[in-house]
């Protein structure tokens, strides 16, 4: 029996010895990985950085972040962020973040107000600590700006994980009902003919960058996209639905340009959409509804980008957009 306790006595300390090695070199990268982004330029501010929950778990707390990107105008701060993991598996992380945040965007500041957002991230045991897998979810959310607009979900989720192509990744995103800022609604939709949240939308597609995911991506130039097979996108509003598929590639500049093959349903009220945000004159309005006429209201279109522009089938839709 002496012998017993003597093994358990000895085992007890060499574990807790781990666990204090362990806190100490996840203390240790955090301010890594921060003091990766200050030398990168970020400015970054915290008032304590802390890890506890011997003798199962490493829950670090990151308390008062401030990290701001001066190039780029961005910034986030807020009253804690958190990672949590268990000690026998350090490389499954639980990310969790307060509910009130502040995002700093070019020219406003946006007040966040997000239910249990959260994120499980694995990532490879191995000094890259190469991404395995993410799942980020958070329910109801309110985004206000101090320039007056507001936007809302009841719930949205995000998932990516490696696709088995080189640098791919298959990446998920579910929102469900969203509320556009009234000031978009008035443009898109000023005889309120829909209903105030687009139910849904999905999309499903891989994505592939320049290089890996992994520890270096915090600091320094982030991975960027290089293209993006979509396998399916979906969305739903009052009797309008979306579906489509396509293949677009992103060139070092952020210009997207390729093409998605789209069915839209409830193509007269869509008709009247782009007549209200002046993307149709009002006289070529009967026209375009006609091409609906013999497919029950749907009509199924390709959208292009190519040389900077946008066009959805025959109809130019200006400028495509630039990801970066």
């Amino acid at each position: 029996m002496r012998r017993l306790l003597i093994v358990v006595l000895v085992l007890a300390g060499l574990y807790g010895g781990y666990w204090f090695v362990g806190a100490f070199a996840v203390e240790r990268q955090g301010r890594a990985l921060l003091g990766e982004l200050a030398a990168d330029g970020w400015q970054v501010g915290f008032s304590d950085l802390k890890t506890v929950g011997f003798p199962s778990r490493f829950d670090t707390t990151l308390s008062d972040p401030a990290l701001a990107d001066p190039k780029t105008g961005i910034g986030w701060k807020a009253a804690f962020f958190q990672l949590l993991a268990l000690s026998y598996q350090p490389n499954h992380l639980i990310a969790i973040w307060p509910d009130s945040q502040t995002l700093t965007l070019p020219g406003q500041r946006v007040a966040v107000q997000a239910q249990g957002m959260k994120a499980s991230v694995s990532v490879a045991p191995t000094p890259a600590l190469r991404l395995d897998r993410l799942t980020a979810e958070v329910g109801v959310a309110t985004a206000t700006s101090d320039k007056g607009w507001q936007a809302e979900i009841d719930h949205a989720l995000f998932a990516l994980r490696p696709s088995g192509a080189p640098q791919g990744y298959d990446l998920y995103a579910d929102v469900v009902n969203l509320r556009l800022p009234a000031e978009v609604l008035d443009v898109i939709d000023p005889g309120k003919a829909l209903p105030e949240p687009i139910a849904d939308m999905h999309v499903d597609s891989t994505v592939t960058f320049d290089r890996p995911l992994d520890r270096h991506a915090v600091a320094g130039t982030p991975p960027r996209p290089t293209g993006i097979a979509v396998k399916s996108v979906q969305a739903h509003w009052g009797d309008l639905a979306l579906n489509g598929a396509g293949n677009l590639t992103i060139d070092t500049s952020g210009q997207l340009s390729g093409s998605l093959d789209l069915t839209l349903s409830g193509w007269p009220q869509i008709v009247k959409m782009l007549v209200g945000a002046g993307l149709i004159a009002p006289q070529a309005a009967p026209l375009w509804t006609a091409l609906g006429a013999r497919a029950d209201g749907a009509v199924k279109l390709t959208l292009r980008l190519a040389d900077g522009r946008m066009m959805l089938g025959p109809l130019p839709l200006g400028p495509a957009p630039r990801l970066f």
